[in-house]
């Protein structure tokens, strides 16, 4: 539904553009081996697998193609590991419209784009130092899925929104617990409540 409505943004804008789309990241890299772009826009939950990981194939197939992040999330964590993969650019999905065509004519002209807020954000997490806590060294997935867990969905809840099974939901949460060196799904909760990553 999301991914309709934007061709349609797009189309309105850009009415010469040739729009290609795809609903998983293997489908993209396998449209990158054979066609080019001018821009490259990636929502970060694609499935069974996060776009965050097919950012370096991309860009070293394209290296001169701007990518575009879209998302739910406005977490620091997304952003920062965004534009560390190699993306030219990181909206949210509550973006306007003129906000999210703003932002393709930045990355289209070469310039990076965060929105003002985004910018904000991650101002603020740049100033008391970055990675500083345990959840800033979990993957894009791993926190996706710890957030999840902390906002107290059950593991097969998390399989269905994620298009994961939910053996892979549970590695993952095994994984979590691991790097962040905590024991239960409460003590994720607790920690997610302390710093601010749910309410």
């Amino acid at each position: 539904m999301f991914r309709s409505g934007l061709q349609r943004i797009l189309n309105e804008e850009f009415p010469d553009a040739v729009i290609e789309e795809s609903s998983s990241c293997s489908g993209v890299l396998e449209k990158a081996q054979k066609d080019s772009w001018d821009v490259i826009i990636l929502d970060i939950s694609m499935g069974a697998q996060n776009s965050l990981s097919i950012v370096p194939d991309l860009k070293k197939q394209h290296p001169r193609t701007p990518i575009l992040m879209l998302s739910m999330y406005s977490d620091k964590q997304f952003i920062v590991q965004s534009l560390r993969a190699g993306a030219s650019g990181y909206l949210t999905k509550e973006h306007t419209t003129e906000e999210l065509i703003h932002g393709i004519k930045a990355v289209l002209a070469g310039r990076r784009y965060l929105s003002e807020s985004i910018a904000e954000n991650l101002a603020d997490y740049m100033a008391i130092g970055g990675c500083e806590f345990p959840h800033e060294f979990l993957s894009a997935r791993e926190y996706e899925v710890f957030i999840l867990i902390a906002k107290g969905r059950a593991v097969s809840e998390i399989g269905a929104m994620l298009s994961l099974s939910t053996k892979t939901v549970s590695t993952y949460r095994t994984r979590i617990l691991e790097k962040m060196s905590l024991r239960s799904n409460g003590e994720l909760m607790r920690y997610a409540l302390q710093h601010g990553l749910v309410k």
